[in-house]
């Protein structure tokens, strides 16, 4: 007789109101299986973790662990008495609590001996060597990770591991120890389901690719039947290369000095400033929008000018994207509609205008349609919306309703799917071929070169200009290495 399949879904549907998030989910992961879980920002990938965490119930269907169907709603509790463990992106811990008292945290605790043991034990079946009391504010996020992969084995015996974008935030050292560690939990015969947006990762570590659109399954089978090309092409069917010569440019927008030149665009252009993580190109970007703490000129349009603030850019407009749109740039508990309408909705924003309550709405259904945001409705809190579509709520605030002069972005493409990246990357170009200069900040070659009409590699003081090309992606990273060359030496 045929083992049980580890995880299976049966007719799975989930309804939000008038909205279906998932429908007729069906299939199985055996033991030991590493499947990626793709699918465009909305496509329901968040909604059936939630499902099998417990967090919501379904509509109609069910799920099996090792054969035993779950019909009901579990408690988050009662999913991980399952053996269920899930991996957010960031981890559920409390950072101001040593390692030891988040592995205990919000279950029963043996006694202090017995306690420290277990710990010592989960913590070495993940691979982390940390002590129990130092505070986990002072761990680095893989190691985070660790402690809360840990926490999932004290539960029970851990049969399904749930990774939810695991190496968003991770450097290369510290995603192939993960992915390791993940080869290891397979080899022990627990079924892991891996989300990423990063199709590199899924392609290293996963045995099967699964993708959602729309709430279903519209490809099941053996990673490798992929190529990157073929499994972008899965996730957005009408995915297609952009032009990026269709626009002449105009007169000059922005001339800003900086240590090594100057950085100049044009009214139609996109330009890119690529450098390091962490680098001089963010420093740029903040520089420009007022928010860097200090007022230093440069030339907007031909005149000189200094903003003090962001409020004071605005009213030139001058729109920042800043990197976090979840802690710098959106309102988690304000409505979808007003995150967008935020800035217009007194003549105090941007450039003096005044939006009411009624042309508002009309504004953000236009962007909405513009930027092909999907998900709940305007009157939802934003926070209720994927990564990515929350990453276009930002964007729409800037494109909408006043066309922006200098439009300034930073890594506004990371942590999307390609289908999300695409649609910022049109709406990106659209706002130049309409008179903008766009500036984009990044420390990833492929976002700069999917973006932008030429660029900047900004390290210490160098700058080098980097032409669009049909080697564009690679003489990007040509240039930084050779800048870093002698700055190593």
């Amino acid at each position: 007789m045929a083992a049980p399949h580890r995880l299976e879904y049966t007719g799975v549907t989930v309804d939000f109101g008038a909205t279906r998030a998932l429908e007729d989910i069906t299939f199985a992961i055996a033991p030991g299986e590493i499947v990626g879980l793709l699918g465009h920002n909305g496509a329901g990938k968040s909604t059936l973790f939630n499902v099998t965490t417990g967090v919501i119930g379904a509509t109609s269907g069910a799920f099996s662990i090792d054969g035993a169907r779950i019909e009901k709603r579990l408690t988050p509790r009662e999913a991980a008495q399952h053996g269920v463990t899930v991996i957010h992106q960031e981890p559920a811990l409390a950072p101001n609590m040593s390692v030891l008292e988040n592995l205990f945290l919000a279950r029963p605790a043996p006694r202090a001996a017995e306690r420290r043991a277990q710990a010592r034990a989960a913590l070495e079946a993940v691979g982390a060597d940390l002590p129990l009391e130092i505070p986990v504010e002072a761990l680095g996020l893989g190691e985070r990770q660790l402690v809360d992969i840990a926490r999932g084995m004290l539960s029970g015996e851990m049969k399904v591991l749930l990774l939810d974008e695991p190496t968003a935030a991770l450097g290369r050292a510290e995603t192939d120890a993960l992915h390791e560690l993940i080869r290891g939990f397979a080899a022990r015969g627990i079924a892991v389901v891996y989300v990423s947006h990063r199709l590199p990762d899924i392609m290293e570590v996963c045995s099967r690719i699964v993708v959602l659109r729309g709430g279903r399954v519209v490809v099941d089978g053996p990673a490798t039947d992929f190529t990157p090309a073929k499994l972008a092409d899965a996730l957005v069917p009408d995915l297609r290369s952009l032009d990026f010569t269709h626009v002449e440019p105009g007169p000059e927008v922005v001339s800003v000095d900086v240590p090594g030149g100057t950085v100049r665009a044009r009214a139609g252009e996109v330009v890119g400033l690529f450098g390091m993580a962490g680098g001089e190109q963010f420093e740029i970007a903040a520089r420009l929008a007022g928010a860097s703490g200090a007022a230093q000129p440069y030339t907007l349009g031909g005149t000189a000018v200094r903003f003090p603030s962001p409020a004071h850019a605005i009213r030139r407009g001058v729109f920042f994207v800043p990197p976090d749109r979840d802690t710098e740039g959106l309102i988690a508990s304000e409505t979808a509609r007003d995150n967008v309408m935020l800035p217009s909705y007194s003549t105090g924003g941007a450039r003096g205008w005044w939006v009411s309550a009624r042309s508002g709405a009309d504004v953000y259904e236009r962007a909405r349609a513009a930027l092909d945001i999907r998900g709940p409705s305007a009157d939802a809190e934003v926070s209720q919306f994927s990564g990515g579509n929350r990453q276009k709520h930002l964007l729409a605030r800037w494109l909408y309703p006043a066309q922006p002069a200098l439009l300034i972005l930073a890594q506004p493409t990371q942590g999307v799917d390609v289908g999300a990246k695409l649609d910022i990357v049109e709406a990106t170009r659209d706002a130049a071929a309409r008179g903008a200069a766009v500036l984009v900040a990044s420390s990833e070659s492929d976002e700069i070169a999917s973006m932008c009409d030429r660029a900047y590699t900004v390290l210490g003081d160098r700058l080098v200009p980097v032409p669009r090309s049909s080697t564009f992606n690679e003489d990007l990273l040509t240039s930084l290495l050779a800048i870093a060359e002698p700055t190593r030496a």
